[in-house]
């Protein structure tokens, strides 16, 4: 690929990741304007919503550098961590779910970064524990994830094979018949419009995402098999 061709590619998914709402619960969290990644670190050892809240507005206003040090410190090993405790649970409890979001939220913000993207391009495991995030109740949970996928997939054929990959692990872990179950299970329970639009842009990434035209035809045959043209009137 060429310099010019991944730096329109890396602009593009950055305005996809930055496309988010403004906090309305910014004053909820831990200054930390000016710490250091070491301190990031430290509260991250202690999930809840203010801390994550302070990291993940530190990790957006971070350079590559301070983003560099993070990682090396383990910060994405701790997001995915706490990612992992959480999935599964249902998230009953309120401060759950809310947690869950926010941490979520920070791998989001992880993503955004140059250093963080390619960090995570280069270890499947990290987007295997991503999607078993999907394992919950919570719809806006659901909603950055499919958001993350995909952005994976549609930044290059890496992040589309880890994509698919996560798919995949999600299917077998959860005993599933089919790897695009999830997706397609989502769609027909949802009247959630803005939910129904991301989960789209993931059919459509998985979809157009492959770059030779007979894997195209076969995933949309895939996706048509699971009825996703009896889906097309509700989405109109």
């Amino acid at each position: 690929m060429s310099a010019k061709a991944s730096k329109g590619k890396w602009g593009a998914l950055k305005e996809h990741l930055t496309s988010s709402p403004p906090d309305r619960d910014a004053h909820l969290e831990a200054n930390l304007e000016n710490s250091v990644p070491e301190l990031c670190i430290r509260l991250l050892q202690v999930p809840t919503v203010v801390n994550y809240s302070g990291v993940r507005r530190r990790l957006e206003g971070s350079d590559q550098e301070w983003m560099v040090q993070f990682l090396e410190l383990n910060g994405l090993d701790l997001l995915m961590e706490a990612l992992q405790r959480l999935s599964g649970r249902g998230c009953a409890r309120i401060a759950d779910a809310l947690l869950q979001l926010t941490c979520v939220a920070c791998v989001k913000a992880v993503m955004n970064s140059s250093a963080g993207l390619h960090f995570i391009l280069d270890n499947e495991g990290y987007v295997r524990t991503l999607s078993q995030a999907l394992d919950t109740s919570n719809t806006m949970v659901k909603m950055q994830v499919f958001e993350l996928l995909a952005a994976l997939a549609l930044f290059n054929p890496q992040g589309h094979h880890l994509a698919m990959d996560a798919l995949e692990h999600y299917k077998s872990v959860n005993m599933q018949q089919y790897r695009f179950s999830v997706v397609m299970n989502e769609l027909h329970a949802t009247d959630n419009v803005p939910y129904m639009v991301v989960l789209m842009s993931v059919v459509n990434v998985i979809i157009f995402g492959a770059e030779d035209l007979r894997k195209r035809d076969k995933l949309r045959k895939e996706f048509i098999g699971l009825q996703l043209l009896q889906l097309l009137p509700k989405l109109r």
